[in-house]
């Protein structure tokens, strides 16, 4: 990952390269841990008040929203601000809006403050992805960036992991604490190890938080992103529910779902070096999208009754599909603008994600919800991957050198 001739002291942070990065992943994992943590609690709150697939699926449409929507704008905030200011205050706002979720006493309310806490949340990742991507301009970005955005599937591996078990045996509120302590935590060691940025002048050409001749680069990686998203976020949603009817127990699915995120950490940084030496992230993507939905087939062929092992085998494969693309879909936004606008490029891109992950996991909820098969929410997701594929595949999108 170094350059020859280079040293840990040219590095542009306090610390080494190295340091850095893990900083980076644990903001990156910290901020996680909370959004999709919130997700995997979905089974929680499917029986505390009372919800069916479709609402289920609508904890997933608030929080993408408050992210999506924030993100359009921060990108451009944090390639004039810098992101170490940015991510300050993001972690202020973070800490304090998890907070509220303690006076949660309706689904309405919950629902209020998850938009809000989108919003913030989205601070971590718009600002985490502008510092390491500048930091490591010199170096294999593939890689660099893979392992950061490995803090998705690890924040959603041990929200899966520890979650439910803690939300049977201490409630919610113990859990939201932790949240908001965690928060506070990680994000602001993460600040400590970069240095303050230089505030860049107010561009010129309206509200766009990108240049606006730079825009139609981005249209194939945001299409990408947005339909990519459907696997990413669906598995999150609705993996417990749906091994809950495969007669498997919470704490035993959220181990499964764990499982299943950690293969999707993995996949990041493989694709990540597996992108660096073909140099077209593109064509890694597509050839994801295909395994994914090649996967969500076989899932949805599964029978109710098929072993705990062989669904465990068949979860952790399709993480790797459904979770491992994020990276790749980043980087080649930030790879296909100038440097000023990358963060800006990235963060666009990332509402993509997040517009998708508002739209399909409650589709998915209310085609199950419909036809009272899952079946048929799987073929659904099949073929929107397969559309992903085709869309990825499509674009020129050769590492610059």
């Amino acid at each position: 990952m170094k350059r020859s001739g280079s040293s840990d002291s040219e590095f542009p942070a306090r610390v080494g390269p190295v340091s850095y990065l893990g900083l980076a992943l644990l903001s990156q994992t910290g901020m996680s841990f909370v959004q999709q943590g919130l997700i995997v609690l979905g089974a929680v709150f499917l029986k505390v008040y009372n919800l069916n697939l479709t609402q289920l699926g609508l904890v997933t449409t608030a929080l993408a929203s408050g992210v999506m929507v924030s993100m359009v704008f921060v990108g451009g905030f944090v390639d004039r601000r810098g992101p170490r200011t940015i991510l300050f205050w993001g972690t202020v706002l973070m800490t304090g809006l998890s907070l509220l979720l303690l006076l949660t006493r309706s689904f309405a309310y919950l629902l209020v403050v998850l938009v809000f806490l989108g919003m913030a949340l989205a601070t971590a990742p718009a600002a985490g992805t502008k510092a390491v991507f500048t930091a490591f301009h010199n170096r294999s970005r593939g890689l660099v960036m893979g392992i950061r955005q490995t803090g998705v599937p690890l924040g959603a591996t041990l929200a899966a992991w520890l979650l439910p078990a803690l939300a049977l045996h201490f409630g919610l509120h113990t859990i939201y604490e932790v949240f908001s302590i965690e928060l506070l935590v990680t994000g602001w060691v993460f600040c400590a190890a970069m240095y303050a940025w230089p505030t860049a002048p107010r561009r010129a050409g309206g509200w766009l938080p990108i240049e606006r001749s730079e825009i139609r680069y981005l249209t194939r990686p945001a299409l990408t992103a947005f339909v990519m998203s459907a696997g990413q976020y669906i598995l999150l949603t609705y993996s417990i529910t749906a091994l809950e009817h495969h007669h498997i127990g919470i704490e035993v699915a959220g181990i499964i779902l764990a499982a299943s995120q950690i293969s999707g950490g993995v996949a990041r940084i493989l694709l990540g070096q597996l992108s660096d030496r073909v140099r077209h992230r593109s064509k890694v993507i597509a050839g994801v999208a295909v395994s994914g939905a090649t996967i969500a087939l076989i899932v949805g062929l599964l029978p109710t009754n098929a072993s705990v092992w062989i669904v465990a085998v068949i979860w952790v494969i399709f993480g790797f599909s459904a979770v491992g693309w994020n990276a790749l879909v980043l980087t080649w936004a930030g790879e296909s603008v100038s440097s000023s606008n990358s963060g800006a490029a990235m963060s666009l891109t990332a509402s993509f994600v997040f517009f998708g992950a508002a739209i399909f996991p409650p589709l998915f909820g209310a085609v199950v919800d419909l036809t009272h098969h899952y079946v048929f929410g799987w073929l659904m997701l099949m073929v929107v991957l397969l559309f992903g594929a085709w869309v990825a595949f499509g674009a020129e999108s050769s590492v610059r050198g």
